[in-house]
C-alpha cells in the first residue's frame, strides 16, 4: 500500500515538475498581448516567433525566459536587427530580436568585434561561464531595429542541438487568454490538371462557406485549400491556425500542426500555399495536398498527397476542422456531387499530354536548363515543387549591355534560388563591374567570358544586365547631440547598385557608423573625448561594384 502511494506521489510530483519545466516566465513586465504566432504563413517565409506587444514603445525591459546563459549576440542578421540569444537546461534557446540596445557587458563585447571586424553586422558567441542569466532577469531593451516595422518583441524559440524552429506558445499559454475559435473565409476546389473537373470546369472553384453546406459537382480527382485566420481575445490582430483536419466521408485525407519548423522549410510555404493567388491577390489559401516536391514535415497526407478521387455518382460529405492551442474550434462542412464529366476529363487528359509537348516543359525531379539566345536559366533537380510550363521571353534593348528577358509570365514558387546567365551584348570597359538588375532593382552576379551570372529567387520579374561605374556620394550632416552624447552624422547613397560598406576613421583609428542612409558614429562610445580641437575623419565607402570614395572630413571636438 505504502509502494503504491509513492509511485502516485512520484507520479504526479514528476507531472507537476514537467508543468512547471514547460512554463517560463514573460519576457516583459506588463500584461502579455500578441501582435503575431508561431507559422502564420508569408511569402517565402514562415513567422517561426511570437510577437510581444511593447505598448507602442521603444526601451522596454526584457527578461531572459528562464535560466541559462547569453549563448551569443548578433547585429544586423537575418531581418533581427540587435538580437540576443539565451541557451537553456532544457535543450532550447530562447531568441529576442529587433532589440534598440544590449546590456552595458554585453554591448561592450558586441562594440568590441564591430570595431575588430570594421563592420557593424556581427555575430559574437559567448561561452557558458561568460553570462549565466536566471528567469526573469533583465537582459536587453525592446527596439525596432532589422525587418520590423514597428516596435515590438519578436521572440523565436530554437532546439539547440539542431536549430529546428519550436512553437513558442505552449511556453507562455499560461499568460495569454484566447476563447476565439478560428474563421473559415473561403473553400477552394482544385481539380487535378489532366485528372480531375470541378463543376464542369478544369480551374479551380473558390466559394465562401454558409452556415447550411453547399454543395459542387466534381469528378476524377480533385483537392481543396482553405483561408482562415486565427483570433485571440482582446487584440484585432489576425494569427495563423495551429491545427487543421480535412475529412471526406468521415476519413482523414489531410492534416496539419505548426509545432515546429527546420531552417530549410521556409521556402515550403509558397507551395503549401497557393503562391500565384497570394501573389495576385494576398490572401493565402493553404492547400489540403501537397505538390510532389513539397516534404515540409508538418503535412500530413496518405499516398495520394491529399488528392480525393471522385468516381462514384454519390454525394461525398467533406468536413474541415481548423483547432487553436486553446482547443477553441471551427467546423467548415461542404458537398461533392459526383457527377460524370467524361468528356471533359479526356479533354483535361489531352490538354495535360500537350504540355509535355511544350518546348519549355520541366519536370520537378529533373534537372532542367533553359535556353535562349543571350540567356541561360540552370534549375536543379528538386528546386521547382511540382511540373511546370516555363514562358520565357526576350526583348531586344539595343540601348542596354544586354537583352531584357521576362522568364515566365506568373509567379513560380522554388525552393531555393536558381542560377541565371546572360550574354553581354557588346564588349564594355570593366566587365567586373557588371551585375544583373531585375524590374525590382539589383540583383547581382559575376561576370565571366562575357556572360554575367546571378542567383534569382523570382521568375515573373525582367532581367538584364546593367553596369555600375559611379561610385557612393558622401554627404556631412555635421555634429548633434550635447557634449556627453556628441554624434557624427553623415548620408551615403548609391543609385545603383547600392552600397556595401562604409567605414570611418577619426585621427586615424576605426569609428563604428551605424544606419543606412543617415549614418551615425557616437564618438563618446567610440573613445572620443573632448578636447576642443580639429578632428580629421577619413570615410570610405563602397558600393556593391566595388566603386569606392574616400572623403576627408573636419569637425571641431
Amino acid at each position: 500500500m505504502l509502494m503504491r502511494i509513492f509511485c502516485v506521489l512520484t507520479f504526479w510530483m514528476g507531472c507537476l515538475m514537467l508543468q512547471a519545466q514547460s512554463r517560463y516566465v514573460s519576457p516583459i513586465d506588463f500584461a502579455v498581448s500578441l501582435a503575431g504566432n508561431f507559422g502564420e504563413p508569408r511569402p517565402n517565409h514562415f513567422h517561426c516567433g511570437l510577437d510581444f506587444r511593447t505598448q507602442g514603445a521603444i526601451g522596454k525591459k526584457i527578461y531572459s525566459v528562464a535560466d541559462g546563459y547569453i549563448s551569443r549576440a548578433t547585429v544586423g542578421l537575418d531581418g533581427f536587427g540587435n538580437a540576443l540569444y539565451v541557451s537553456h537546461p532544457d535543450g532550447n534557446t530562447s531568441v529576442y530580436c529587433h532589440l534598440d540596445r544590449f546590456l552595458p557587458d554585453v554591448a561592450r563585447e558586441v562594440f568590441a568585434r564591430q570595431c575588430e571586424k570594421e563592420s557593424e553586422t556581427v555575430d559574437v558567441r559567448f561561452t557558458p561561464g561568460q553570462f549565466p542569466v536566471k528567469a526573469g532577469q533583465h537582459i536587453a531593451f525592446s527596439g525596432n531595429t532589422g525587418a520590423s516595422a514597428g516596435p515590438h518583441l519578436h521572440l523565436e524559440l530554437h532546439r539547440t542541438s539542431d536549430g529546428a524552429l519550436l512553437n513558442p506558445l505552449p511556453y507562455f499559454k499560461h499568460l495569454v487568454r484566447d476563447n476565439i475559435a478560428p474563421r473559415v473565409h473561403g473553400i477552394r476546389i482544385y481539380p487535378k490538371p489532366g485528372e480531375g473537373v470541378v463543376s464542369g470546369s478544369l480551374s479551380p472553384v473558390s466559394f465562401a462557406p454558409d452556415a447550411a453546406p453547399r454543395t459542387f459537382q466534381a469528378w476524377g480527382k480533385i483537392g481543396f485549400a482553405y483561408w482562415a485566420d486565427d483570433y485571440m481575445s482582446g487584440t484585432n490582430n489576425k494569427f495563423g491556425v495551429y491545427k487543421v483536419s480535412l475529412r471526406v466521408d468521415g476519413k482523414e485525407v489531410y492534416a496539419s500542426q505548426l509545432d515546429s519548423l527546420m531552417p530549410t522549410d521556409h521556402r515550403k510555404i509558397n507551395s503549401w500555399g497557393d503562391y500565384e493567388w497570394y501573389m495576385n491577390r494576398r490572401t493565402w489559401y493553404l492547400k489540403g495536398f501537397a505538390d510532389p516536391g513539397n516534404d515540409l514535415a508538418l503535412l500530413r497526407v496518405g499516398e495520394d498527397r491529399g488528392w480525393v478521387t471522385i468516381d462514384s455518382v454519390r454525394t461525398y460529405e467533406v468536413e474541415y476542422q481548423l483547432t487553436d492551442e486553446f482547443g477553441n474550434t471551427t467546423t467548415t462542412r461542404f458537398r461533392i456531387q459526383g457527377t460524370p464529366y467524361e468528356s471533359l476529363l479526356a479533354e483535361a487528359a489531352q490538354k495535360e499530354a500537350a504540355k509535355r509537348a511544350e518546348p519549355y516543359f520541366l519536370e520537378w525531379n529533373r534537372p532542367n536548363v533553359v535556353q535562349m539566345p543571350g540567356m541561360e536559366l540552370r534549375i536543379p533537380s528538386g528546386l521547382l515543387f511540382h511540373d511546370v510550363v516555363l514562358t520565357p521571353s526576350v526583348k531586344s534593348t539595343p540601348d542596354k549591355l544586354s537583352h531584357k528577358y521576362h522568364l515566365n509570365d506568373g509567379p513560380l514558387p522554388l525552393r531555393a534560388n536558381v542560377t541565371l546567365m546572360l550574354a553581354l551584348s557588346q564588349p564594355v570597359a570593366h566587365p567586373e563591374k557588371c551585375y544583373i538588375e531585375s524590374s525590382k532593382g539589383y540583383v547581382g552576379g559575376t561576370c565571366q567570358d562575357g556572360w554575367v551570372s546571378a542567383s534569382v529567387r523570382n521568375l515573373d520579374e525582367d532581367y538584364a544586365i546593367a553596369q555600375d561605374t559611379t561610385p557612393p556620394v558622401v554627404r556631412s550632416l555635421g555634429l548633434v547631440g550635447g557634449k556627453q552624447n556628441r554624434r557624427y552624422r553623415l548620408s551615403c547613397r548609391d543609385s545603383q547598385s547600392g552600397i556595401r560598406s562604409l567605414k570611418g576613421y577619426v585621427d586615424g583609428k576605426f569609428v563604428l557608423f551605424t544606419g543606412k542612409e543617415v549614418r551615425t558614429c557616437d564618438l563618446p562610445k567610440n573613445g572620443l573625448r573632448v578636447e576642443n580641437r580639429q578632428r580629421t575623419l577619413v570615410v570610405v565607402a563602397e558600393d556593391r561594384c566595388g566603386n569606392v570614395t574616400r572623403d576627408t572630413l573636419r569637425f571641431t571636438y
